[in-house]
């Protein structure tokens, strides 16, 4: 039946796209996207029509709306079971985790009708693709950048809270990817720069890798030394000018930096886990101007699209060293070109001394002028308290619902069924201060002064014991050690910054089970 279907799909692909690519719209400005149910039922008719495609089922939103990965691949033991092999690099792309920015759900609807009619077979000779075309399908329908129940899933990789980071963080386990690549829309309209200072942002396409300084040093180094680079040249080669990511631009004035540094995005998270880690910022017109379709969508799936196969082809060229970097780094966590094993807890950008101002053009709403802007450039990267990852983390309070959470984030734990004495370091929380909000780069909102005491500690029955000698050490160790930026009681749900000796703590003896 896949046979017959795909023959089908390939004599109808004109008019395919011109359902997907541009989407149907009803009234001028207002585009009428497909609801994420028909998103839902044409990524099944490409499944059932393409031998090389297998769709998979991930959960549910908030909303209770289906989400699912549609696989393509050559190899049918990879779609049989998607384990990594040994030549090929497997990638996961990432539609509209904002349900407000639609065109990267787009492009990749329109990448898998192509895989689906035979296009890109060079591409699928050296890659094994997942599609996750609507990370967010709540926010699709509800035309937002939240959930159903007004989570914004894009930040929440350290609480887990929503189902969506859920069954994406499932994902990532499961499908084991070597690359993820995130697609977002930035919108060149801003409040306060656009409405009252009369100006707006022009950029086509920005990039960013994994930048969390705690990031195994080999995989950054590669990342920003020659991937990150190389995709900027290349995507500006191919006619769409690129750059690297410098954050939101609000208002003149500013400091600007790049994206931020805390592994509550997908992109952090997914590159402290050992993988090349992408985030793309295409442009997202303002919804006052004058385009051949609603807001530029048109033009705006193309940019996505383009970002995307540059990237892919990019990847397939790279297969080789990308492959052995990112397998090392999920196999054995470096922190530094020694092998060192040291956590940098506190993290942030600060003015960077080479090349203290940068310009960026900016273009005047009245009359559409191009004009470059100074900013001051915090795009330095600083690292501080940095502290030895210990043996492991022992766990004393609130065990069963940390124990919940660990699993969510499938970290490796022991839970004691005996007592046991470990030498360990105890934490005790001397003094709190809040953060300025304007920090950026980091979403650390209160700072502990800890003082830090080796001691022989007496762990109970139910007393929860984290080894750090799994692949998930550094991820687990940032989220856990209240001393970290990064850390989990930095989220509204866990309050457990008080005064007073802290829960969780180093372990600096070797743990047996």
């Amino acid at each position: 039946m896949k046979i017959i279907t795909v023959f089908l799909l390939f004599y109808s692909a004109i008019s395919w796209a011109q359902v997907v690519v541009p989407p149907p719209f009803t009234t001028e400005n207002k585009p009428l996207l497909p609801s994420s149910d028909t998103v839902y039922k044409r990524l099944k008719e490409l499944d059932d029509a393409s031998v090389q495609a297998k769709m998979v089922s991930l959960g549910r939103s908030a909303g209770g709306l289906p989400i699912a990965a549609l696989l393509f691949s050559n190899s049918p033991a990879f779609l049989a079971k998607p384990l990594a092999e040994p030549n090929k690099v497997t990638v996961m792309l990432l539609g509209s985790q904002h349900g407000n920015e639609p065109a990267g759900a787009e492009a990749l609807q329109q990448l898998a009708t192509e895989l689906a009619t035979g296009q890109h077979a060079d591409l699928l000779a050296r890659l094994n693709l997942v599609l996750v075309v609507l990370a967010n399908p709540d926010g699709r329908d509800l035309r937002s950048r939240y959930n159903a129940n007004q989570d914004n899933t894009n930040i929440d990789y350290v609480a887990l809270q929503a189902s969506e980071t859920q069954l994406l963080v499932d994902a990532l386990q499961h499908f084991d990817p070597d690359v993820v690549y995130d697609a977002h829309e930035s919108g060149i309209w801003k409040r306060i720069l656009t409405k009252e200072q009369g100006w707006m942002t022009d950029v086509e396409a920005q990039f960013d890798m994994g930048n969390n300084p705690n990031i195994d040093a080999r995989l950054r180094h590669y990342t920003e030394q020659y991937l990150l680079p190389e995709l900027i040249k290349r995507v500006s080669e191919a006619g769409l000018p690129a750059s690297r990511y410098r954050g939101e631009i609000t208002q003149l004035g500013q400091t600007v930096a790049r994206g931020g540094l805390g592994i509550t995005n997908l992109r952090n998270y997914a590159a402290l886990q050992g993988r090349v880690s992408i985030l793309v910022e295409n442009r997202l017109d303002n919804k006052e101007g004058r385009y051949a379709t609603p807001r530029n969508i048109g033009e705006r799936i193309r940019k996505q699209h383009l970002s995307m196969l540059t990237m892919l082809q990019l990847v397939a060229d790279e297969a080789e060293p990308l492959l052995a970097v990112s397998r090392a780094a999920r196999e054995q966590w470096h922190s530094d070109e020694n092998g060192e094993q040291i956590l940098a807890m506190g993290v942030s950008f600060g003015i960077n001394p080479a090349l203290p101002e940068v310009e960026i053009p900016l273009v005047r709403l009245a009359d559409g002028h191009q004009e470059l802007h100074r900013f001051a450039n915090h795009d330095a990267i600083i690292s501080q308290y940095k502290v030895s990852l210990p043996a492991a983390y022992a766990i004393t309070r609130e065990r069963e619902r940390m124990a919940s959470w660990l699993r969510l984030h499938h970290i490796d734990f022991i839970t004691l069924a005996a007592p046991r004495t470990v030498l360990a370091e105890q934490l005790l929380v001397t003094d709190l201060t809040a953060q300025p909000k304007s920090r950026p780069g980091v979403r650390e909102k209160v700072q502990a002064q800890v003082q830090v005491t080796p001691a022989h500690v007496s762990l109970q029955p139910g007393d929860l014991l984290v080894p750090m000698t799994q692949p998930l050490a550094p991820l687990a160790a940032l989220m856990l050690d209240l001393r970290s930026a990064n850390a989990l009681y930095q989220e509204a749900a866990w309050p457990w910054l008080v005064l007073g000796e802290f829960p969780v703590f180093p372990v600096r003896e070797p743990v047996a089970r």
